[in-house]
């Protein structure tokens, strides 16, 4: 009999060290974290399309990610999807991601896309307005409120000069 209480201590002891083992060391763990969906767009300047110009996307988690597509003779411009693997979500000191798009035109920077969040995954109202982006570069900056489907109680704050509507 003290045999058998002895074998299941130890087996009691085993599973709950696992269990602190693997909690103390979950900060290890890589997550994957959404920064960009696709981007199309056009980018205009008083009507007329805006061609060989550089557009920059600069994505913001744990560093700084920088890329640049050039828009073809239409002033049509994409971007891939981006993702990474980070530890950051598991830890206390999670941090925001940020999206920004923009362009040098005529020695002046106009500000496409500029929009933050806490969560590390894709948004379908983003997704979305990033597949269709309509840059006007004489239009003002226009602080967008829009739906968010997987929190409604939290909408997204867009600005830029892209219209999103």
């Amino acid at each position: 009999m003290l045999f058998l209480v002895a074998a299941l201590s130890f087996l009691v002891f085993i599973i709950f060290s696992q269990q602190v083992m693997a909690d103390m060391f979950s900060w290890f763990k890589k997550y994957d974290v959404h920064l960009s969906p696709a981007v199309q767009g056009t980018i205009t300047f008083q009507g007329s399309p805006v061609a060989n110009v550089k557009v920059f996307r600069e994505l913001t988690y744990d560093k700084e990610y920088l890329d640049h597509a050039i828009t073809n003779h239409d002033g049509f411009f994409t971007f891939d999807e981006k993702n990474i693997r980070s530890r950051r979500p598991g830890s206390a000191f999670d941090t925001s991601k940020r999206q920004v798009l923009y362009v040098d035109y005529n020695e002046q920077r106009y500000l496409l896309w500029y929009f933050t969040t806490l969560n590390a995954s894709a948004a379908k109202t983003l997704t979305e307005k990033m597949q269709q982006l309509r840059c006007e570069l004489t239009q003002p900056e226009t602080t967008y409120e829009l739906p968010n489907h997987e929190y409604p109680d939290h909408p997204h704050g867009v600005t830029g000069i892209c219209s999103l509507d």
